[in-house]
């Protein structure tokens, strides 16, 4: 029964792997993909307002995702990778903050680095100040219609889905294997995220004037672009896993990303917006913190097997140097008293 697992039911690691990416490739290309259709018939357009509480909800989502979830788990990955491999406790910490640190840098530098170059190859789209002064090129696939710009969008789309990728075809591996501590509350965090992502993409171009069918079609093919990198996420995460130091790199990068996207990308969109009341400014903070909540506690879904083993290793190591301490004033005393 899915998720299958390797040496049970016939199935090998691999061949389980393979089941299991088969199955979860169609039901996240099919579930997004059919409630977008169904939003398209049923409220295919909503209210400016609505759009900016849609935004303030996925915003407080993505930065929960990227500071709770993914660098959370990028230190939880280094503290085991230096456990594992004998350092001290003062360099266990510096050799944590060097790959936290390196990673955030490497997907702060490439995050600000994209989007400098992108707004100096086409502009900042929006001139404007009435509603916000920020360029909405992140999501905005309206662009892809402009074959000057469609290139530039369509990688910086796969750049995003890039993180999503590489997570989600980890974890696909790990669901495959017996002995894995599966972090279930970033996994179901990071489909709901590809949900809220799939309903902004669709109403920002509807907003922009999109034919409806083109935005569901430009919906669906960004989601297939998560296909090929899922696959090497999942064929690399043993690789990486054995390496040990890469994949905090890769969730520190991972999680700068999506922080830098929701924090620089998504909160200017409602938060520039000068013509609310207080009433509807309240509902906006509502929205905001109901994110931050819903996320949190989904994300408290977490094994801790890992780290109650490590912590049981520290309190064997502890009991038995207690047990030679005692030995050795024992025999100390005793030959004093002889």
């Amino acid at each position: 029964m899915f998720p299958f697992v390797g040496g049970q039911d016939g199935f090998t690691y691999t061949t389980a792997i393979a089941a299991n990416l088969a199955i979860y490739v169609v039901l996240l290309i099919t579930v997004p993909s059919l409630l977008i259709v169904f939003i398209s018939l049923i409220k295919p357009k909503i209210k400016e307002k609505s759009n900016f509480y849609l935004y303030a909800f996925s915003s407080a989502m993505f930065i929960m995702i990227g500071t709770v979830g993914l660098i959370k788990e990028g230190f939880e990955k280094a503290e085991n990778y230096t456990h594992n491999n004998g350092y001290s406790e003062i360099n266990e910490q510096l050799m944590s903050a060097i790959l936290i640190g390196c990673g955030a840098i490497l997907g702060l530098s490439f995050a600000i680095a994209f989007r400098y170059f992108f707004v100096k190859r086409t502009g900042e789209v929006h001139k404007s100040h009435d509603l916000h002064s920020h360029d909405d090129h992140i999501i905005n696939l309206a662009d892809i219609d402009n074959p000057k710009a469609a290139w530039l969008v369509i990688f910086l789309l796969l750049s995003h889905r890039t993180i999503d990728g590489l997570v989600l075809g980890s974890s696909v591996a790990e669901i495959s294997s017996h002995d894995a501590h599966i972090n279930w509350g970033l996994i179901i965090t990071f489909n709901f995220h590809i949900l809220i992502e799939a309903l902004i993409v669709y109403y920002r171009q509807v907003q922009f004037g999109q034919k409806k069918w083109k935005a569901v079609l430009y919906n669906f093919y960004t989601l297939l672009a998560l296909i090929p990198i899922m696959i090497i996420g999942a064929a690399t995460h043993n690789f990486l896993e054995g390496v040990g130091w890469i994949l905090p790199i890769v969730n520190a990068s991972g999680g700068s990303i999506i922080t830098f996207v929701g924090v620089i990308e998504l909160v200017p969109e409602f938060l520039h917006h000068n013509k609310m009341n207080s009433k509807e400014w309240y509902k906006l903070i509502f929205w905001f913190a109901l994110g931050i909540v819903f996320a949190l506690i989904i994300l408290s879904f977490h094994s801790h097997d890992e780290e109650h083993s490590h912590s049981e290793e520290l309190l064997t190591s502890h009991t038995i140097t207690n047990l030679k301490l005692n030995l050795f004033r024992y025999q100390n005393l005793n030959y004093i008293w002889t």
